[in-house]
């Protein structure tokens, strides 16, 4: 018994030293100097991803998916909060082909989560049920492909 008495005292006695070092080491000062240089992120691109070759209804409905590639040429993750129509792009955000298809595009935002893009990867992803052709649709839109112009938001 005496020997694990001995053994928390000797314990206890060896914690109380170590607090000590660290109390010590906390309470320390200095001074010295230094720089830092903070760049610009580079902004991510959004390219057509593989496609999947759904068809597209005039039904009013989201139903049509589209796949898109992310890409971050940037040394450190970015997160891409959503993902929304450029209308700035082509034909209101869509190729020209699309002006009589009547077609609209949902904002993605997965759920409030947005996506991360590792750094200096890319990241792929099938935005599913976010287009909409409406039943305004021109029949000359039957088996046409279409290009949806997107930009990223953090």
């Amino acid at each position: 018994m005496t020997g694990h008495r001995l053994l928390a005292i000797a314990t206890i006695v060896l914690a109380l030293g170590a607090g000590g070092t660290a109390y010590a080491s906390w309470h320390a000062s200095g001074s010295g100097s230094a720089t830092a240089t903070g760049g610009q992120p580079q902004p991510v691109t959004i390219a057509a991803g593989a496609s999947n070759s759904q068809a597209l209804y005039p039904t009013g409905l989201p139903s049509g998916d589209v796949t898109v590639r992310i890409s971050n040429p940037n040394p450190f993750r970015i997160h891409v909060g959503s993902l929304a129509l450029d209308p700035s792009q082509a034909s209101g955000g869509f190729s020209a082909n699309a002006t009589v298809c009547a077609l609209s595009f949902a904002t993605q935002d997965r759920g409030g989560l947005g996506w991360n893009v590792p750094a200096g990867g890319s990241l792929d992803l099938d935005l599913t049920g976010s287009l909409t052709m409406a039943t305004t649709a021109a029949r000359s839109c039957q088996g046409e492909t279409f290009t949806v112009y997107l930009k990223a938001a953090s």
